[in-house]
């Protein structure tokens, strides 16, 4: 009988000192990062750090929109996305091997079509979707080039991965600016990630 009692005691100093380990552990633990600083990508491959600082941008600016309690709050939440927007820009706005989900594609009579690509939840790196608006800056794809012909195979929701150079952001209102940024880019290459064998 000793021998049980002195066996469930050295069981229960072992289960003690190993919750005090667990304790002690869960204390020195850096904290959790926040929810919204998070960086949320809708691809699966891995973020380049310049995409993931501008997701980064928009993540902080929706989160200050959200919480904002008057217009002029939501005014300048918008107003701060655009400024470190431009900051992060600076001299090159070329966008080079981000990724992301292919989510749209319109064929005109024109022999050009649109692409849409979605970086992070609403938001989009994506052309003109018409000639008219596309007169200046000529992003739309040709239907029969390689990104084209590339697009017309790809299902919504197809991992893509893509260098562009990023003219600007579509301006709208302050609510569409901020919960759904929508960039128009001038694609130089666009090509399918293909996923690993399950």
């Amino acid at each position: 009988m000793r021998k049980l009692l002195l066996l469930a005691l050295v069981l229960f100093a072992q289960a003690a000192g190993a919750q005090t380990a667990i304790a002690e552990t869960k204390l020195n633990a850096p904290p959790a990062k926040p929810i919204q600083d998070q960086i949320i990508g809708t691809a699966r491959a891995p973020l380049p750090p310049r995409e993931a600082e501008y997701i980064g941008i928009v993540q902080d600016a929706r989160h200050q929109y959200l919480t904002a309690r008057s217009i002029d709050a939501r005014r300048n939440a918008r107003m701060a996305m655009q400024s470190a927007t431009h900051n992060f820009m600076g001299l090159s706005h070329n966008a080079m091997d981000w990724v992301g989900v292919f989510k749209d594609t319109k064929k005109n009579p024109l022999g050009t079509q649109s692409v849409e690509i979605e970086i992070s939840p609403n938001v989009t790196i994506e052309t003109w979707d018409n000639p008219a608006s596309d007169a200046t800056y000529f992003t739309l794809f040709q239907q029969t080039s390689p990104m084209g012909k590339l697009v017309s195979t790809l299902s919504i929701g197809e991992e893509v991965r893509f260098t562009a150079d990023l003219i600007g952001a579509v301006i709208s209102t302050d609510e569409e600016m901020v919960l759904h940024p929508r960039i128009i880019g001038k694609f130089s290459k666009l090509e399918r990630i293909e996923q690993p064998a399950k």
